[in-house]
């Protein structure tokens, strides 16, 4: 301790600021070395009293993961037994995962769309459900309007009329309307429609479609099925054939890259169990909600997708931080130290995934929910498993985990870890010269974005080949008359009642003044059903006495309001069809001469709805987010600069996927390597799901890291070693993990549902540049540039418990400045 005093005496004679400033950090240098000395030798001493005075067992630790650890490996076997045997259990329930869920519920209650789909409902008997049956001779002898066409799609549609769901069915004749009967015939003849009207919803009729398809058969024309229920069903086949292709790659895929990390089966096959697990789980889950509140169908491909990539690789960090540990420390002491600190990360990993997954609530729609619910459950579930069935069987298995190799070496510490320190070092040896090059990579990348326009899913993204899609097309390209998705356009009489003379002339005088705006290709109302020469004062008396007339205007009238249909001339997601939707909210009173209030619902309305939903939510739902996870991650690294470093390259990563998302997707390119059909958009909520997941993905890799890169800073308090043997010890890992994370995404994006396709390559893009770009440059580069800084926080913040003691670490924040880390006495 003498060599302090003369150190202090050498600086104060001399005159040389340099010299001081250099002999200074040499002081520092001495005065922490000696310092851990001393605390090292008395907690040596002390456990060495402790162990003459006592029995020599081992003081029970606080550290509420080692307390953990030893519990699960006193009880391992119930450990194990108990997650699977309830997993068994719920698998017949996942078998029917995908019965009760919906296509559509993308709007919240309270949307302008929505509340007609409401009043649609409740007072006029629609329940937004149709179905479109297209007759076609396949010899093309046969024209539409014939009698023995006409005869067989009577004979065809008969046994339907007996379904209890079938409100009413509209033929080619069966209606004295002429507009309507223009409606059902194509342009050339050669093709007629039967539209079914339903008692009950898209959900519903979803579920009895298949038994409804079942019955509509023709010997002699070729008939197929569309409409929403059609496309929900559809949907419901491609998810399931898309999630089996993925499994398809990406487990053969996983089990190869975990078999090069590890070397040996049995620790490979580990994290692939545990992911097996957590599915299946997951997708019971899902069909137990399903069968309370209405759920995407979009939710079984999102909890798959992310829920395999997040087990597999909180698996692979706790398997290999055990097989670190187990080289010099027995079992029980190897899994104890594996839970205190990589499964300390993944607690913290998986809270900051939870906490962007539950972004999707504030977005308020049935659909948004269901998926942040299914999120929540499957991080929930993998936590679970990690934390006690893989726990167990890494107990159980011991030195046996090694066992089973079939590769001489897996990744671990050792050259390949060195590769990774060593890229370290030439980064932060001159870290100027990577970070102004990334970063001006990752804003070119993101410029794309800029122009992006998001829609609402709709019909056209099914594959083509499929039956609902092809009505679909057809009925846009061949009936200039009719439309799927129209307008319903719901008006409400300032005065007196809807049925009155009066009113009705001016419904008439109201619908000729929507026909003449731009982008309307017809109308229909009541008039339509009214036989030419009948007037108001007429069409007010019939209705009193006609009851077919009535019966037909049940849909389109009540003395309360009235229905006008608006068939577009452009699809759904066209600025024509958004702008008039606009145009009819703000001077739909003004057209109907102060005559009606207006409200307006359908397609293009729910895809303004749904815009205008995002775009007020959105700022809320990224604030929240941005607020939470530096709150977790403060509280897991005990630093100011690092958790708003890490939010800040994340946010660049993700402008940059978004980049690529619109280049590929929007733009069109790419399209023969993915066989997808570009849409000229990109979908509404591909960007914020891919937020809301990959951010807290991206913070993932970025906790377990930094959480190491921390370890070894409160070992020696020296900041670029810190980083380079912390990148040392969880490079390889953290890049395994992540390609196998890139390889469940990208399977997923040659699925055939676009919207999943989409979000499967954004998020494996993200992926990518977030291991290479970010990872390996971006991190330590601005570390260096921060130094002892990164570890700044306020002086009610700044200590860290370890071992029992409390350590205040320095701060320098000037080179020739003097700090020590001086023991606390408790």
């Amino acid at each position: 301790m003498n060599a302090l005093p003369s150190l202090d005496r050498v600086l104060n004679a001399a005159d040389d600021p340099v010299s001081a400033g250099t002999l200074c950090n040499i002081a520092a240098d001495v005065d922490r070395r000696v310092r851990r000395t001393i605390t090292s030798s008395s907690r040596s001493c002390d456990a060495i009293l402790a162990r003459a005075n006592g029995d020599g067992a081992q003081a029970p630790s606080t550290d509420p993961f080692e307390r953990w650890a030893r519990l699960v490996f006193r009880r391992k076997l119930a450990f194990l037994l108990l997650p699977v045997l309830v997993t068994l259990a719920m698998l017949p329930l996942a078998g029917g995962v995908t019965e009760r869920l919906s296509a559509s519920g993308w709007l919240p209650a309270g949307a302008p769309s929505h509340e007609v789909e409401r009043v649609l409902k409740q007072e006029f008997g629609r329940h937004g459900a149709n179905h479109y049956l297209l007759f076609r001779d396949p010899t093309g002898q046969l024209h539409a309007t014939a009698p023995e066409f006409r005869r067989e799609v009577a004979r065809a549609v008969a046994p339907l009329r007996a379904d209890p769901n079938v409100a009413a069915m509209y033929t080619y004749g069966s209606t004295s309307s002429e507009a309507l009967n223009a409606k059902l015939i194509s342009a050339d003849g050669s093709a007629s429609l039967v539209v079914i009207t339903l008692r009950v919803g898209v959900v519903a009729a979803t579920t009895s479609f298949p038994e409804f398809h079942s019955k509509v058969h023709s010997d002699r024309l070729d008939v197929r099925v569309g409409g929403w229920p059609a496309i929900s069903d559809a949907f419901r086949e491609v998810t399931l054939t898309d999630l089996g292709r993925a499994e398809l790659i990406s487990l053969p895929l996983a089990l190869i890259l975990l078999l090069v990390v590890f070397g040996g089966l049995i620790a490979a096959s580990l994290p692939l169990l545990i992911g097996i697990l957590t599915i299946g789980a997951t997708l019971a889950s899902i069909s137990l909600i399903s069968r309370f509140m209405e759920t995407s169908i979009f939710a079984v491909n999102i909890a798959t997708m992310i829920g395999f990539a997040l087990a597999v690789d909180y698996s692979l960090f706790l398997v290999a931080r055990f097989r670190e540990e187990l080289r010099s420390h027995d079992v029980e002491t190897a899994l104890a130290r594996s839970l205190a600190t990589s499964g300390r990360a993944v607690l913290y990993s998986g809270l900051t995934v939870a906490i962007g997954i539950a972004g999707l609530a504030i977005f308020g729609s049935p659909a948004m929910i269901s998926m942040g619910i299914a999120g929540l459950l499957v991080v929930a579930l993998g936590l679970a498993y990690s934390f006690t069935a893989l726990t167990a069987a890494i107990a159980m298995l011991g030195p046996r985990i090694n066992a089973a190799r079939v590769l001489p070496t897996g990744i671990g510490i050792g050259r390949r870890g060195r590769f990774w320190s060593g890229l370290a070092s030439r980064v932060m040896a001159h870290p100027a010269r990577f970070v102004l090059p990334v970063l001006v990579a990752l804003i070119l990348a993101g410029l794309p974005f800029l122009h992006y326009r998001g829609a609402a899913p709709t019909m056209d993204m099914l594959p083509a080949d499929r039956e609902a899609r092809g009505v679909y097309d057809t009925v846009l390209a061949d009936f200039p008359d009719a439309t799927l998705s129209p307008l319903t356009v719901v008006v409400r009489p300032r005065r007196g009642a809807m049925t009155s003379a009066a009113n009705l002339q001016d419904l008439a005088t109201f619908s000729d003044e929507v026909a003449r705006l731009p982008g309307v290709r017809n109308v229909e109302t009541i008039w339509n059903y009214v036989p030419s020469g009948v007037g108001a004062y007429g069409l007010s008396g019939t209705l009193l006495l006609d009851e077919t007339l009535r019966r037909e205007a049940t849909r389109f009238l009540t003395a309360d309001a009235a229905v006008i249909e608006v068939a577009l001339e452009r699809s759904d997601t066209d600025p024509a069809s958004l702008d008039l939707v606009q145009t009819l909210r703000e001077r739909g009173y003004e057209l109907s001469r102060g005559a009606f209030d207006v409200e307006v619902g359908g397609g293009a309305a729910v895809n303004l709805d749904l815009a205008d939903n995002v775009v007020s939510r959105a700022p809320w739902a990224v604030l929240a987010v941005l607020i939470v996870t530096f709150l977790v991650l403060f509280a897991q690294l005990g630093s100011i600069l690092l958790p708003l470093k890490a939010i800040v390259l994340n946010l660049l990563s993700l402008t940059a996927s978004y980049g690529a998302l619109v280049w590929i997707f929007q733009d069109g390119h790419l399209t023969a390597l993915l066989g997808f059909e570009p849409l000229g958009y990109t979908v509404l909520m591909v960007p914020v799901m891919m937020f809301c997941f990959m951010f807290g993905l991206s913070m993932d890799y970025e906790v377990l890291m930094l959480s190491r890169i921390k370890e070894e800073y409160e070992r020696h308090g020296d900041n670029t070693s810190a980083v380079t043997s912390g990148l040392q010890a969880t490079g390889s890992v953290v890049t395994s993990a992540a390609l196998i994370m890139f390889v469940v995404f990208a399977a997923f994006g040659t699925g055939q549902l676009l919207m999943i396709q989409a979000l499967g390559v954004g998020l494996a893009i993200a992926v990518a540049i977030d291991a290479t770009l970010i990872r390996a440059i971006l991190v330590p580069a601005m570390m260096r540039l921060l130094g002892d800084r990164n570890w700044w926080a306020p002086s009610w913040a700044r200590r860290n418990r370890r071992d029992g003691q409390e350590r205040v670490f320095p701060v320098n924040s000037h080179p020739a400045s003097v700090a020590a880390t001086r023991p606390r006495s408790e």
